[in-house]
C-alpha cells in the first residue's frame, strides 16, 4: 500500500512539473520512460536561433518544501557532472507548489549521503526571469557554470 501511495505521489509531482515546463514555452519536452538519473529532457529556444537543453529532476514531496530540499549526494554528483545542465523541480504535491534550482557542480566531492540543495519557490515573476534565462542558456543561470574546476565555489 505505501509503495503504491509513494507510486502515486511521485506521478502527480511529475505531472505538474510536466505542466509547469509547458507554460515556460519550451521547443520541446521529452519524457524519459526508462528509469535514469532525469525525468525530462527539455529544450528551449535562444536568441542565437540555437536550442537550449537542460535535464529536469522532478522529486514529489507531501511534506513543507522550504528555503533549501535534502538530496542523494550521488544523485546530485551525476546531475551536477553531466555534459547537459540540470534543473531541479520540488513538487510540493499537497501545497500544489514547485521549487526550483540550477545543479551546479560543486569544488570538491560531497562527503555526505545528502546534500542541502538551495531551492527557490516558483511564483509568476519568478516564472517570467526563469524561463528568460534558460532561453539565455547555462552560463546565464549560474555563473559559477562559466568557471573552471579549481574556481568552483568550495561546498557549504
Amino acid at each position: 500500500m505505501k509503495k503504491q501511495k509513494d507510486n502515486f505521489i511521485r506521478r502527480r509531482g511529475e505531472l505538474f512539473a510536466e505542466l509547469f515546463l509547458q507554460e515556460l514555452n519550451p521547443f520541446f519536452i521529452l519524457s524519459q520512460q526508462v528509469d535514469s538519473s532525469y525525468d525530462f529532457l527539455v529544450g528551449f529556444p535562444n536568441p542565437y536561433g540555437g536550442i537550449n537543453n537542460y535535464t529536469v529532476e522532478v522529486k514529489s514531496t507531501e511534506c513543507h518544501v522550504g528555503s533549501e530540499y535534502r538530496l542523494n549526494a550521488k544523485q546530485y554528483e551525476i546531475l551536477a557532472n553531466s555534459n547537459i545542465p540540470a534543473l531541479l523541480l520540488v513538487v510540493d504535491v499537497k501545497e500544489n507548489k514547485i521549487f526550483y534550482s540550477l545543479v551546479i557542480p560543486y569544488a570538491e566531492k560531497v562527503k555526505s549521503s545528502t546534500i542541502a540543495v538551495p531551492v527557490i519557490e516558483i511564483t509568476d515573476a519568478v516564472k517570467k526571469e526563469l524561463q528568460q534565462q534558460l532561453q539565455r542558456g547555462p552560463m546565464e543561470l549560474h555563473p559559477a557554470m562559466n568557471l573552471q574546476q579549481a574556481e568552483r565555489p568550495a561546498h557549504p
